[in-house]
């Protein structure tokens, strides 16, 4: 049972399609996304980030029939073996967009890895142009130095999901059944980023600020735990968490239940939807409409051979008080 805060009815998931590409990423791999992980909804696009791919997923809002396209993220080739990819992927965890800021009159795409292992401490910035299309030349960002600093505060860092502010980067850590884990809220200048971007390309440690213990409730004793959130006009955020039945970062385990949750502007969760099917969503995106919040949703299914999928949901009587 999910804890006591959530609804009594579970929240319905609409399938709008499966994440196809026209072609695959390499041979010997299927045409699709299967580990989707981070999700961009703007102007005519969704774009998405795969935690096991080198590619950025691009698809069309309007044509749900039209096979993605990708777009090189890093030079290079994964291995197609399932141990020596997981090794050696970026693990991409979350993908959020930066506002205009100097050098990017259209703001750009920040794509931000779990930081769960050495190589997986890199972000990749992609300048958007007018009309919401990547353009330009990406960038590499190095996270090494800031997340040395978290590592102080975590015993197993694991960052899936952000969230942009007009101040902040927000990371959110995602916590686990191991001894020690939590799921927490992590503050980052946002000037410092956008400085680093423009100059050294290395995210400093003292852009760190506060980091909130976050407690989201569990299902069947396995914690629920952050895997990405979207932010409302209201500073309120809605977010994503499963329940996986894992003792750390870097290993899978089942999905035991999953949830859609609102946290207010002081960061305490209001609102907490159980979901009628167990999806192991990993980016949400959001869009308010009067009383109502669309959200578009993508999943990981853990399984090479099987496609990620796009939902939609609803959720009812915005703002949440």
């Amino acid at each position: 049972m999910l804890d006591k805060t959530a609804p009594p009815t579970c929240l319905p998931l609409k399938v709008i399609r499966q994440l196809d590409l026209h072609t695959p990423v390499s041979l010997g791999r299927a045409a699709h996304l299967s580990a989707a992980s981070g999700l961009v909804a703007v102007g005519d696009y969704f774009y998405v980030v795969a935690d096991d791919e080198y590619q950025l997923g691009i698809f069309s809002r309007r044509q749900h029939q039209q096979p993605g396209e990708l777009l090189s993220l890093f030079a290079g080739v994964l291995p197609d073996e399932a141990k020596a990819r997981k090794a050696q992927k970026p693990d991409l965890e979350a993908l959020v967009q930066l506002p205009a800021f100097a050098g990017y009159p259209q703001g750009a795409l920040l794509a931000i890895g779990s930081g769960s292992k050495a190589n997986r401490q890199r972000a990749v910035v992609l300048p958007l142009n007018a009309q919401a299309q990547v353009t330009g030349v990406s960038q590499i960002l190095d996270l090494s130095a800031l997340y040395a600093a978290l590592q102080a505060s975590f015993v197993d860092l694991n960052i899936e999901g952000a969230v942009v502010t007009a101040e902040h980067l927000y990371l959110l850590q995602r916590g686990n059944k191991g001894e020690g884990t939590f799921s927490a809220i992590i503050e980052v200048k946002l000037a410092a980023v956008l400085e680093a971007i423009n100059t050294s390309s290395v995210i400093p440690a003292s852009a760190l600020g506060a980091i909130r213990r976050c407690d989201i409730g569990e299902v069947n004793g396995t914690p629920l735990s952050f895997t990405d959130a979207a932010l409302l006009p209201d500073g309120s955020w809605v977010f994503t968490a499963a329940a996986e039945a894992t003792a750390d970062s870097y290993n899978d385990g089942e999905v035991v239940g999953a949830a859609i949750g609102v946290l207010n502007a002081h960061g305490q969760v209001v609102r907490l939807y159980p979901l009628a099917a167990v999806y192991k969503m990993e980016g949400i995106a959001a869009e308010v409409q009067g009383d109502t919040v669309q959200l578009w949703l993508v999943t990981d299914a853990d399984d090479p051979a099987t496609a990620a999928v796009l939902l939609a949901a609803q959720l009812q009587g915005y703002p949440f008080s």
